[in-house]
């Protein structure tokens, strides 16, 4: 029992429970009689189903491979993670999702271990950048932008 108990398998297993719940949530929403595709919720639900099977193969994968990992130990770390996203989420109405994602990424990372200044911060602005260009520029469907500019 001692080797299922270690931070990644309880991640993957953390992850797979949050991504049923949400999923579970997506049920209680009525769509008004609107066709299936053009429901609110038909997109998360496509989503959300991705997420349950890659969590579903993830676990399985730590489960069968020998692990190495220490045991539970970083409580810490993931207290820090909550509190990081509670202020984001937060934030991200009132400063866009540009501005309120890119020191969330980098504190995110930090918090994961990644210690290379330069790897923090290529990935805290490509990947915010990314997605506000791909979802409010090419695909019109949009993110909370800032109230400084709607370009972020």
């Amino acid at each position: 029992m001692s080797r299922l108990a270690n931070e990644q398998i309880l991640t993957q297993l953390l992850l797979l429970l949050v991504g049923v719940a949400l999923l579970l949530v997506t049920f209680q929403h009525q769509s008004g009689g609107l066709p299936v595709a053009l429901s609110p919720v038909f997109f998360p639900r496509i989503i959300l189903c991705l997420w349950i099977v890659l969590a579903s193969v993830a676990l399985f994968q730590d489960i069968a491979r020998p692990s190495k990992s220490p045991p539970i130990g970083l409580l810490l770390s993931a207290l820090a993670y909550i509190i990081a996203t509670v202020i984001y989420v937060n934030l991200v109405t009132r400063l866009g999702f540009g501005l309120s994602s890119i020191p969330f990424a980098a504190v995110a990372l930090w918090i994961f271990g990644l210690r290379n200044p330069l790897v923090i911060g290529a990935y805290a602005l490509i990947v915010p950048a990314a997605l506000v260009v791909l979802f409010n520029h090419i695909s019109k469907m949009p993110l909370p932008t800032s109230p400084f500019t709607y370009l972020f």
